[in-house]
């Protein structure tokens, strides 16, 4: 797994258009959540590439003003879901708490629909394991496949995106107002 490559993406926010104002002019930063269906763990959530998304997120999360705010990301220390190496190393991490679990007679939880709450738990577990080896990742990159087939027998499907988890806020080179909105 690549542990550190100079990439930049511009990354879309669905937020109410009053954070994204406060976000432009200087005056806020996004903040991180961290909520049962963040799937890639704790941070700021983005739609690489997508500001479409961004906006239909917003909508969709019944924001009263929906809005998009663009960013250019640097992701320099990324766990790229991705990369192959990235599932050898949720693996091992899934296998340890498992066995944690197991010894105080307990079970890992699960995810459901879409609460993701076992795969954010085994992300944030793997990227916390990798800081106390010394190393530390400043956003999380995964695809996540979703929606319905594009056309019939097809393995596309029509809301598959990539999406980012800016951990480390320090990443976020500058923030813009994408023509769309």
């Amino acid at each position: 797994m690549y542990k550190s490559y100079p990439l930049l993406v511009f990354g879309f926010h669905g937020c109410e258009r009053s954070v994204a104002e406060k976000v432009l002019s200087g005056e806020a930063e996004l903040q991180p959540s961290d909520n049962p269906y963040d799937w890639l763990g704790t941070g700021i959530y983005f739609w690489e590439n997508a500001p479409e998304r961004a906006l239909l997120w917003a909508k969709e999360q019944k924001k009263k003003a929906p809005y998009v705010i663009g960013a250019v990301i640097q992701l320099s220390n990324c766990f790229n879901l991705m990369d192959k190496g990235s599932a050898e190393d949720l693996m091992f991490v899934y296998n340890v708490m498992l066995e944690k679990k197991k010894l105080n007679d307990l079970s890992l939880p699960k995810n459901k629909g879409k609460l993701h709450i076992l795969d954010k738990l085994i992300i944030n577990a793997t990227v916390d394991f990798a800081e106390e080896q010394g190393y530390t990742y400043d956003a999380v990159r995964g695809a996540f496949i979703e929606g319905e087939e594009v056309f019939p027998g097809s393995s596309l499907r029509a809301d598959t995106h990539i999406q980012l988890c800016v951990r480390k806020p320090e990443c976020i080179l500058a923030y813009f107002r994408p023509k769309m909105v």
